[in-house]
Order: C-alpha cells, then structure tokens, then sequence
C-alpha cells in the first residue's frame, strides 16, 4: 500500500469503488476508469485515436438519455395463413389427413343425434323380438360410431400436430442461430383449424341430414339455430366475464389479509386487530356490491336465455305436430331432426367462444412472422467476411458504449478505450456487475457495442 501508483495498490481501489450514477438516471455506469486492465503494461484509451464515423461501428447512438437510443420493438406483422400454410406445404399429406379427420369427425354428432332419435321409435313397437333386434342393431351402430371416433380423432389430432411440430424444426434452429444473443433476451396458443374445420363439418352435414329427411321442419330450424347460438354463447362468456371479474374484486382484500397475516406480530402489539377488521370489511365493500350487481345481471341473461331457447323448441314442437297432423312427415322423422338441431346450436356456440384463443393465436402466427423476417447485423453465414490466416491476438476498444437490451437503462460501458496487446497475458479486475464477461462477449461478438468499435488485429470484428 506504500506505492500509490503500484498494481495492487490499484486492486484495492477497485475493491472500494462505488458505482456513479450517470446524468440520465443511470443507475449504473462503468467508464474505462472504472474497468481496469492488469497486465505487465496498462494501456487506456489514449493510446488510440478516435476513427472516422464512416469505420466505426454504430449501430445506435448513445447519449445521457440510453433509453430513447436503444431499437424497441416492432408491431408484428398482419398474420397471414396463406403463408403459413406455404410453409408447411412440404407436409400436405398430413395437413390433408388432418383436415379430412377433422371433418369426418365433425359428422359424427350429427350422426350421433340421428341415432338417438331413431332409437325412439323403438319403445313404440309391440314385438318384443323386434324390439330386441332394432336394439341390437343400434347398439352395434354406437359402438361403430365410438370406434370411428377413436380413430379419426386420433388421425386429426397426430396430423395437426406433426404439421406444427415440422414448422417449429424449420424455423426454430436455423433462424435462431442467426440471432444474436440481444434477441434471446426479449420476453412466445395454438391455433385450433381443426375445430373450425370440424364444426363446419359438422353443421353442413346436419343442415343436409335435415334438409333430406324433412325440408319444411329443417327450414324453421335452422331459421331459429342463429338465436338458439346467440343465447349459448351469451350464457358462456356471461360466466367466463363474471368468473373474472369476481376474482379481480377480491383481489385488493386478499392483499389486505395476507399482509395482516405476515405482520400478526406488530397488530397484536399495538391492539390494531379491530381497525383492521373494519378495514377490511371497508375493502369488502365494493366486491360485495359489485357481487350483488353481477349476480342480478347473469340471472336475467341466464334466465332470458333459456327462455328464448325453450321458446325455440316450444315452436319446433308446434310445427311438427302441425306437419305429423298433416301427413307430411313420421315422428320418428320429427326425433331424429330434432334431435340433430337439438346440439348443432351448442357446437356453434361452443366454436364462437373460442374467438379470443383464436385472437391470440393469430397474434402468435405473427411473431412467428416477426421471428423469420427479423433481420440481424450479425449474420454467421455472410460470405463477405474476412477470413485470416493467423490471428496475432491484438484486441482493441475503441470508445465502446454498451447496454444490454434487458437492462436499457444500465450503461455497462461508456466511452471505454482499452487496448490489449498480443502475446501478453492479461487479467480483467473490476467489482461485480463492472463488465468484465461482457468484454469477452463482444470480443466473440455475442452481442454488438451501441457506439464505438472493437478490433482484433486493427480489423473490425464486423467485417
């Protein structure tokens, strides 16, 4: 410690540093001073001069104010399946065999419902032989109908996901490995055609199915499917909202009672049980109001909508018997409409409530856009760079600015200047968090400096 100016005189200085906080409320900055390099001779910035604009590397600017300078993100791009589906053309067998699935599968309700209404007509007969073997035939058509279903969904289900599994192998290594590391630093619902595919299936094979058996009853069916939809859907995003909405009211009181859980010590000791008592019941309030409001508002929804659905069948019934009475149609024609129509509404209402998982997949199918139109200044398979011989291992700082994309607003380096000469072995001291692996990551060119340059051998690691 005699020698002011000796190495480890310069350790211990290091070791007693405090971080500055710079202009533009940085809460960390590391100058060149603040970096020492330890090596037989120390050699900072003024040992080489400043480049013309034109040779240095800059990719952004950096003042006082780092946050303005650092690139933010881009909106992505208007997702379109058009290309999506370009890009899993290599796989259109399997998209193929997923979408027939799909479709095949989307029958198999409507046929489902068929059956059940022609079983009907089985508790009408008198014979009891043929009531044996209409039943007989029908429990072999559900079981075929089960069996079916096993094996189409598993088909569509495998296909879909072999297609989305492909896609992420073509995109996931190749694109990524041309990012550099910032892009890994920044904080990626499937998407569900096979439903959609599905219940489109599904609704044109019942529309067909009633439309055969007895087109006058199927008309005014499927004239009331579009409110029997409406009334299905409303029911289920009336619950999902008040589901949502109860648990962001308790919130606040639940915050409340965990926090006077943890301190049971300090409102024992100063008698406060009441006062937190009365303010929690004061929290309360609002939820409870709020509660009271919700449960007024899903009743009247619930109960409109159920009575608008059993208006539709109270009509479904009048018209049949109407047409029964008439002679234009059987009623076990009637049953097996009926109960077609019965559950087409729901599987409707059921795809409709889908629309916000479908909202974020389609802004998934975005970033997945965004990841391979993204460009990058650091591109491993440029055919332009310098290839060397034989590296000497003279490395160059040249007034090098730098932040990590995470952490814009902590500047690791500033204005550093160092130079590192070849064939010397060097040491990197400096407190934690000061840079010293982030040196040795711009040197591997990990991450590029936000101003300024890096050298090795007087050439600039981009080229």
């Amino acid at each position: 410690m005699g020698n002011l100016d000796g190495k480890y005189t310069s350790l211990v200085r290091l070791q007693q540093m405090d971080n500055q906080e710079s202009d533009g409320n940085v809460s960390v900055r590391v100058l060149g001073g603040q970096l020492s390099i330890l090596s037989k001779d120390l050699k900072y910035g003024p040992k080489l001069s400043s480049e013309s604009g034109s040779n240095m590397l800059t990719s952004s600017s950096i003042d006082s104010n780092l946050p303005s300078s650092v690139p933010k993100g881009k909106k992505p791009p208007v997702p379109s399946f058009k290309r999506l589906m370009a890009m899993n053309r290599p796989e259109w067998k399997h998209a193929l065999y997923g979408c027939l699935s799909a479709a095949l599968n989307g029958g198999v309700q409507p046929m489902y419902a068929f059956f059940s209404g022609s079983m009907v007509s089985v508790y009408f007969l008198t014979s009891h032989d043929e009531i044996k073997e209409k039943t007989r035939i029908f429990v072999l058509l559900f079981v075929g109908l089960a069996v079916f279903t096993f094996l189409f969904n598993i088909i569509q289900h495998y296909s879909f996901a072999y297609m989305g599994e492909y896609l992420t192998k073509l995109v996931q290594f190749a694109q990524d490995l041309q990012n550099k590391l910032t892009w890994y630093a920044r904080s990626l619902v499937g998407e569900r055609v096979s439903l959609l595919v599905q219940t489109i299936s599904g609704v044109a094979i019942a529309c067909t199915i009633g439309l055969v058996i007895a087109w006058r009853l199927a008309i005014v069916m499927i004239a009331a499917q579009p409110l029997v939809v409406v009334c299905y859907y409303a029911q289920r995003i009336l619950l999902k909202s008040i589901s949502k909405k109860s648990i962001k009211a308790q919130d606040e009181s639940s915050k409340l009672a965990a926090e006077a859980v943890s301190n049971i010590r300090t409102i024992t000791s100063f008698s406060s049980q009441e006062r937190i008592l009365k303010l929690l019941k004061r929290v309360q309030e609002g939820p409870r109001k709020e509660s009271v409001r919700q449960s007024w508002l899903a009743g009247t929804v619930l109960a409109t909508s159920r009575c608008l659905i059993t208006c539709t069948w109270v009509l479904n019934f009048w018209y049949g018997s109407k047409l029964i009475d008439d002679g234009k149609m059987m009623a076990t024609a009637f049953f097996q409409i009926f109960s077609i129509f019965l559950t087409t509404g729901r599987v409707i209402a059921d795809a409709g409530s889908m629309t916000t998982d479908l909202a974020k997949g389609s802004y998934a199918v975005g970033s997945v856009f965004a990841v391979l139109d993204r460009s990058t200044t650091i591109e491993p398979e440029s055919p332009n760079g310098y290839v060397t011989e034989k590296i000497k291992g003279q490395i160059s700082f040249v007034n090098v600015n730098f932040a990590y994309l995470t952490r814009p607003n902590v500047v690791i380096f500033k204005n550093l200047s160092i130079e590192i000469e070849d064939g010397k072995s060097t040491a990197i001291v400096g407190p934690s968090g000061s840079g010293k692996s982030t040196i040795i990551s711009l040197i591997e060119r990990f991450y590029d400096p936000l101003k300024g340059c890096v050298k090795i051998d007087e050439r600039y690691v981009n080229t």
